[in-house]
């Protein structure tokens, strides 16, 4: 296997072709047998962060973070590209090593082509739809989020942004994986200064001399966040409700204040999961026409640059800032 960080994994793995040949029902089903095409060779254990005898669980765990982490939506524009192919690699290390029959054949040979030879019935839009779903899966983030916050892992994401980014601390809440400026501005600050005081970053002026009207604008930026999120998770509970409880909304809003604090989060999680399954279903209603027509006449469709889309960062900073929100609102009462 390649031990390569910058070669771990080609572009082209999610090309129309590469993804055709290796899906092609006329290649054998049999696991000995290697797919027509030239294989993807790649370390799909590098790319995930685990060892080559890594547990299901552990695979599981290392993805989700990886994709929380790499999630496009979660860097500055500049990076974006790069985050989306990395989100790409991660996305598609997980659906060969999370099934035992690919990470036999990848374990053997070394190719990734040659994991996925056979698997014409698998039902690939499907899979990526799972992934798509429940990376807003309340209950995963929150036990990602106590693993990951206050952690040895979190404290060097930190001080590698800070760096990166030179002191910029609205990039550094940009890269961050769960960080919320409402929850954790002045617990950053703390690990920033102790860090600078020890000599492990340098003391950037942008941090140093940040404006307080920069710092300002981006509290009132997260802020707004929740406010939007509570406001999402509002218009969730309308649509659950019979018409006949809707008549009773104004009697019954004190008795249900306390269930939606700790509701709510798994509410936002379902209208975003409603909203995602809407644009997958449009995505999917195209991938099975172009394999209808693959069928019918044996032409190939248009390339596309990649075989999936990801889900949006909504559900990740809105979750947290609305959580903020609620927390502050309670502690004023």
């Amino acid at each position: 296997m390649h031990s390569d960080s910058e070669d771990v994994f080609d572009e082209d793995v999610f090309d129309e072709d590469v993804f055709e040949e290796n899906h092609n029902p006329g290649n054998s089903s049999d696991e000995d047998d290697e797919p027509a095409g030239p294989p993807v060779a790649t370390d799909l254990y590098e790319v995930l962060g685990v060892k080559e005898d890594a547990t299901q669980d552990e695979i599981k765990s290392a993805y989700r973070k990886l994709a929380l982490k790499h999630h496009p939506d979660k860097v500055p524009a500049d990076q974006k590209d790069e985050a989306h192919t990395k989100f790409q690699q991660i996305a598609f290390a997980y659906a060969i090593l999370s099934d035992e029959r690919r990470r036999r054949r990848f374990d053997r040979t070394g190719s990734t082509a040659s994991a996925v030879a056979g698997d014409e019935d698998f039902d690939w839009a499907e899979f990526y739809r799972d992934l798509y779903s429940n990376l807003v899966d309340t209950d995963a983030i929150e036990k990602i989020k106590k693993e990951y916050q206050g952690s040895a892992e979190e404290e060097k994401d930190l001080l590698e942004a800070f760096d990166c980014h030179r002191g910029d601390m609205d990039r550094v809440y940009e890269s961050v994986m769960l960080s919320n400026v409402l929850d954790d501005d002045e617990r950053f600050h703390a690990i920033i200064d102790r860090a600078i005081a020890e000599g492990k970053v340098e003391s950037y002026k942008k941090y140093t001399d940040e404006p307080a009207k920069k710092r300002q604008t981006r509290i009132k930026r997260a802020q707004q966040e929740a406010k939007e999120a509570e406001e999402l998770a509002k218009e969730l509970e309308e649509k659950k409700k019979p018409k006949t409880e809707v008549k009773e909304k104004a009697t019954a809003t004190k008795k249900k204040t306390k269930t939606k604090t700790t509701s709510d989060l798994g509410d936002l999680a379902a209208l975003i999961k409603q909203r995602q399954a809407n644009r997958m279903e449009s995505l999917m209603d195209k991938w099975q026409t172009e394999a209808q027509t693959l069928e019918k006449d044996g032409s190939k469709p248009k390339k596309r640059k990649t075989l999936f889309e990801e889900p949006r960062e909504e559900a990740f900073a809105a979750t947290a800032a609305r959580h903020t929100s609620k927390k502050k609102k309670k502690s004023k009462a």
